[in-house]
């Protein structure tokens, strides 16, 4: 039987969405990924603990399928660096706490992973599903359909999805090479594996937008253009 990790980087002010979160995730596993040893990571990151180390270690001790690991780096790419390279499952993934993307993409990218080394998410294929408001529509759109496009040449639709899973033989050789320890982290993974060749597919997702994600976008969109230029001559 394969293993997977299932890996939910927080941050300070995600401490109230936590435990509806692991909950939600324990109840679909336990009926869905019959098939496979799964653990939900927890991975905290940030001097700012806030009461959200002993909140999740309390977890880990109700839950069998918890665990937890803590970097004080700030940013989701810490804790998703430590968390890939030292997994011991055979695939590991990633999503965000607030449960943006649909349950039903785990044990689809799961099916995926036995054919393809990585496997991503999508709000922009065939069948995928996504609520938005507007602006964030339309400025994902110039991100995803302009910006990436022409500076990366990318051939994936959605650089910023939040949900993305790989074996982890292939985490360990990704993850060391990514720099950015913020949202860009998910542009910059595709574009990894765009580079290096990796077998990837992209699999539809049903996409609902939190309001809760602390993103100021005019300014990240500014922020990501600038970036995804650097990325774009990084020595790979």
């Amino acid at each position: 039987m394969k293993s997977v990790d299932i890996v939910i980087p927080i941050y300070y002010n995600n401490i109230d969405e936590i435990e509806p979160s692991v909950r939600e995730q324990i109840d679909f596993y336990k009926k869905n990924l019959k098939e496979y040893r799964w653990k939900i990571v927890i991975g905290i990151n940030g001097l700012d603990k806030n009461g959200i180390v002993e909140k999740v270690e309390d977890l880990s001790k109700r839950y069998e399928n918890v665990a937890y690991d803590y970097t004080d780096q700030a940013g989701r790419g810490a804790s998703l660096n430590r968390t890939f390279v030292n997994s011991k499952a055979d695939f590991v993934c990633y999503m965000d706490v607030d449960l943006a993307t649909g349950l039903d993409a785990v044990p689809r990218m799961l099916k995926e992973l036995e054919y393809y080394e990585v496997v991503v998410g999508s709000k922009y294929i065939k069948d995928a599903k996504y609520n938005r408001t507007p602006l964030r529509f339309v400025l994902s759109k110039i991100y995803n359909l302009i910006i990436t496009k022409l500076i990366l040449n990318a051939k994936f639709s959605d650089a910023q999805c939040g949900f993305k899973g790989m074996h982890t033989l292939i985490a360990r050789e990704i993850m060391p090479l990514v720099e950015d320890k913020g949202w860009f982290l998910d542009t910059e993974i595709l574009y990894i594996v765009q580079k290096k060749g990796y077998k990837f597919k992209e699999i539809p997702v049903h996409w609902i937008e939190r309001e809760n994600s602390g993103v100021k976008l005019l300014k990240t969109v500014k922020d990501f253009t600038v970036k995804t230029i650097r990325l774009r001559y990084r020595n790979l």
